[in-house]
């Protein structure tokens, strides 16, 4: 039976934003290298920590996750956010900087959706809330 995931909270520079999204994932796509010595082939991957954000646009809010992204994204040079993902009681703490800027405004009728991805710094931390 699947796990379905009913507790998520995700803290931006010390800001609850979980409420203005629909996905928060952290993810590693590690960059891998094959060097073949005499005793044959060996496969190293260094790791690439993603944070993958879904949700609304919340312009306006000083404390919302689309203004957070974009002082960070405009800041010269760009700035780092900390992060704090906790699913149920585990934790995963890091620093990530976006890729891109937040997108703003989108079609008529519609909620003003976004997507975008941060980079993590290193290896986010392992943990347990209280």
């Amino acid at each position: 039976m699947a796990t379905l995931l009913k507790t998520l909270t995700l803290k931006l520079d010390a800001n609850s934003v979980e409420c203005q999204l629909s996905k928060a994932e952290l993810v590693d796509e590690p960059t891998t290298e094959e060097v073949e010595t005499f005793c044959g082939t060996e496969t190293f991957a260094t790791p690439n920590y993603k944070l993958n954000l879904g949700g609304f646009q919340d312009w306006g809010t000083v404390t919302g996750v689309t203004e957070i992204i974009h002082d960070s994204y405009t800041a010269d040079p760009v700035s780092p956010i900390d992060f704090v993902l906790q699913v149920g009681t585990a934790t995963r703490t890091g620093t990530a900087k976006p890729t891109q800027d937040v997108p703003f405004g989108g079609e008529a009728g519609s909620a003003l959706k976004f997507e975008l991805t941060l980079n993590v710094e290193g290896k986010p931390t392992e943990g347990t809330a209280p």
